[in-house]
């Protein structure tokens, strides 16, 4: 089987469904594309630390941090209160905020889709605001707890300290004031050490980083391009393999005839002509084969249903019997419509004016023939080229049963062009 036959079997017979497939989800998608509204997105750039991260892994987990806290229910409804959005902030923290990593720097780009301009710069803003406040402090309660043991023990040494200065004062002996002399030094000394730690952890929250906003929160705002060209395209695509899927599947189960060149091998005959041509001519080149295989009668046969009312078409148009001489055709005319290679050898033994037919012949369907055409009688069988096996099959049984010769196959095609004497 030729790549034109299945071709014409999978794509030409069943091209309804496939374009049915292919219409279907085009269809949806314009219906919804049409009544979507605008997108705008909304982006304001974080600073998330002074340093860069060592890795595209900690960079990532920069990003994951940021859209986990930007995504939190209680900062997207406060973002969508201050901006007057009313939508559920579900929605809008699974489908509208998204997060994006530039390279490895620590910088990430936090973006709210909207379908009015102000709404998305006035939820990225709020929300951008938001996220810096909570990282900025959530790390700084350890920070104050631990700020406010120093300083609660501070108060402890300073009092120690002023407990042993005291007993300084008071001791009269010198080993009383050799006790108290340590004494001093040693709450002194826990004194001046819990200074020191507490100036550690005053230095260590100054050098600690702190969330930005770049550019001073001032959100870039842009119009996100329609999604209908590549959308529709991709429906196309969808549309076209279900089809041809279909169309293979229909195919599988009921399987049709490989063309008019596929059904002429089937009967090993061959193509006399296409009832869209000249009819006349082609009543000549049937009679003329005829002629040749020693029929007088031709019994038009068609495939299906529809080659069956092509056969009543033709039988209509033409003289229930042919006479070559009187319709004045020569038979060089006809062996041409023939075509060189089914009387090539003919052709060339008439010549270029070559001898006119003689001897009627008949042309009937299958319920014309008498019982005295039935020895004389041939068989051209009508199709399109696209009926299917099963009707092939019920052809072929009923050519051997009437064991008639085919003379040939004539194309029923589709095209209207007329019917003419």
């Amino acid at each position: 089987m030729t790549v034109e036959e299945i071709l014409r079997r999978v794509v030409a017979a069943h091209l309804g469904v496939i374009l049915a497939c292919i219409a279907l989800p085009v269809l949806v998608t314009l219906a919804v594309e049409s009544h979507r509204p605008p997108t705008y997105v909304a982006e304001v750039r974080l600073q998330t630390q002074a340093d860069p991260p060592s890795s595209s892994t900690e960079a990532e987990g920069i990003s994951s941090r940021v859209l986990a806290v930007a995504t939190s229910p209680a900062l997207v409804s406060r973002a969508l209160a201050a901006s007057g959005w009313r939508t559920g902030p579900e929605l809008v923290a699974r489908e509208h905020i998204t997060t994006q990593r530039l390279g490895e720097s620590p910088i990430v780009q936090l973006g709210v889709s909207a379908p009015r301009r102000d709404l998305a710069s006035a939820t990225v803003r709020s929300l951008a605001a938001s996220v810096a406040r909570f990282m900025n402090t959530a790390d700084r309660r350890d920070y104050r707890v631990a700020l406010a043991d120093v300083d609660r023990r501070i108060d402890a040494a300073r009092r120690a300290v002023a407990v042993a200065t005291a007993g300084l004062d008071d001791a009269t002996g010198l080993i009383a004031r050799e006790d108290a002399r340590v004494r001093l030094d040693t709450a002194s000394s826990a004194l001046e050490s819990l200074r020191n730690e507490r100036s550690a952890l005053v230095l260590s929250d100054v050098q600690r980083d702190v969330v930005v906003a770049v550019g001073n929160g001032r959100p870039a705002v842009e119009l996100l391009p329609s999604t209908l060209v590549p959308r529709t395209a991709l429906a196309v695509l969808l549309g076209l393999l279900v089809g041809l899927a279909a169309a293979v599947l229909l195919e599988t189960l009921r399987p049709r005839i490989p063309g008019i060149r596929g059904l002429a091998r089937a009967l090993d005959a061959p193509v006399l002509g296409t009832l869209s041509g000249d009819l006349t001519g082609l009543a000549g080149a049937l009679a003329l084969a005829a002629r040749r295989q020693g029929v007088d009668t031709l019994v038009l046969l068609g495939v299906d249903v529809r080659d069956e009312a092509g056969v009543r078409r033709l039988l209509g148009v033409l003289p229930r019997s042919w006479h070559g001489a009187d319709a004045g055709v020569p038979a060089r005319q006809g062996a041409v419509l023939l075509g060189a290679e089914s009387l090539g050898d003919l052709v060339r033994g008439l010549g270029d004016a070559g001898p006119r037919l003689g001897g009627p012949v008949r042309f009937t369907d299958r319920f014309g023939v008498t019982p005295a055409e039935e020895p004389s009688a041939g068989v051209v069988v009508v199709s399109s080229g696209t009926g299917r096996q099963s009707r092939l099959a019920t052809v072929q049984d009923t050519l051997r049963a009437m064991r008639w010769p085919v003379v040939g196959v004539v194309e029923a095609t589709t095209r209207r062009r007329g019917w003419r004497r």
